[in-house]
């Protein structure tokens, strides 16, 4: 007899146990749901009337919208200013590029000039950063007087490497 009623009271210890783990874990899952609420179950807010309009204001220019909308551009783009037609001095033999390469761009540049007639190199220039403009340089060869057709080569480069290269014809005028 002690021997079935050990093993009821086992039965009965067992289904206290079970009973106070699913009323742990029924507690354990209301307190989650409760913390939970309201990153997973909030109703939208919402929020209604604008404060008043601001008197007083101006409405941008065709210009000044143009001028917005080209900035915007030219952030992914790079824009350099370079001459067509290059007066260079026989005396010195500098040439007045005006190479600008704008604070818009962002990238660094380097140009060379080449003639077109049997691909002699003129000059080429060290690296040149946004903002910075390059006026005149001295070119390596004495050119006779008169037009002589060159390419400018344009090279762009990032912080670590070439990304592009352009060329461009042009004329210089030796007086």
């Amino acid at each position: 007899m002690d021997n079935i009623n050990n093993q009821e009271e086992q039965k009965k210890k067992r289904k206290l146990i079970v009973l106070l783990f699913l009323v742990i874990l029924l507690l354990a899952s209301g307190m989650t749901a409760y913390f939970l609420k309201d990153r997973f179950f909030t109703e939208p807010r919402v929020i209604s009337g604008l404060p008043e309009l601001e008197t007083g204001l101006e409405v941008m220019s065709d210009e000044q919208m143009l001028k917005f909308m080209q900035s915007e551009v030219d952030k992914d783009k790079i824009n350099i200013n370079l001459k067509h037609e290059i007066s260079v001095s026989k005396e010195t033999s500098v040439a007045q590029l005006a190479v600008k390469n704008k604070p818009t761009n962002a990238y660094s540049i380097q140009v060379e000039y080449l003639l077109k007639e049997g691909n002699e190199q003129l000059y080429k220039s060290g690296l040149i950063p946004t903002n910075r403009q390059l006026s005149e340089v001295k070119l390596k060869k004495s050119l006779s007087e008169g037009s002589h057709e060159v390419m400018i080569i344009y090279t762009i480069f990032d912080e670590e490497k070439q990304i592009n290269q352009s060329t461009i014809d042009a004329v210089l005028y030796v007086s």
